[in-house]
């Protein structure tokens, strides 16, 4: 798994974040603003061609395009502000992230951790954006299942567990050995980044 702090050689240090600053909106404003934060900026677009581990403060000024997942509490809390559109496999935040564009995802979308904060200014597009206790302001795209932090309803727990594996939910795969179904339930963070990390499915098998 590449972490982005290996690729500091790659990123210019971004100690003027005034001029980012005018082109977010948001919460994000806070941590730019904070002096105590050392940001780096990348110009132009950024592929990474892996899994990757954003365990630093990074500022893409253009698309970022990554060939796997994205976790951001790996070896540090990472803090990510993208300036055009994020394309990834799957993303799990506990840090920050903000995005001017769009974001897409083939898989999983996970905010989570209430000291941080999850903002989209596009939309976000994925099979299903999970939201758990996590400040956060995006506009809906394409979503199979969408669990809001702060006032989930069961229809939408119920839409989520329609597509994921048991195994991802607490006692889900103990209940599936005994021919039931997970609670309705937030999906367990830790479990579904444990999943990603071991490269075990997320979701069930189309039917």
């Amino acid at each position: 798994m590449l972490t982005l702090s290996s690729w500091r050689a790659r990123f210019d240090r971004l100690t003027d974040t005034s001029k980012v600053v005018e082109r977010v909106a948001g919460s994000v404003i806070n941590y730019l603003d904070d002096k105590d934060i050392g940001w780096y900026l990348h110009s132009g677009d950024l592929i990474v061609p892996e899994n990757v581990d954003n365990d630093i403060a990074l500022v893409v000024d253009g698309d970022m395009i990554v060939h796997g997942f994205l976790d951001d509490h790996v070896t540090d809390i990472g803090m990510l502000v993208v300036l055009g559109d994020l394309i990834v496999r799957d993303l799990v935040s506990w840090g920050s992230v903000y995005v001017a564009g769009d974001l897409r995802a083939e898989g999983v979308v996970y905010g989570y951790y209430n000291d941080f904060t999850f903002e989209v200014a596009g939309k976000v597009n994925a099979r299903a954006l999970v939201l758990s206790d996590k400040d956060s302001s995006y506009h809906t795209g394409e979503l199979e299942a969408e669990i809001d932090s702060y006032a989930p309803t069961k229809e939408q727990f119920r839409a989520a567990r329609d597509i994921f594996v048991p195994e991802v939910y607490d006692g889900g795969a103990k209940r599936a050995r005994h021919g039931k179904r997970p609670k309705l339930a937030y999906p367990s963070y830790n479990l579904v980044c444990r999943r990603l990390h071991d490269g075990l499915p997320l979701f069930q098998a189309p039917r």
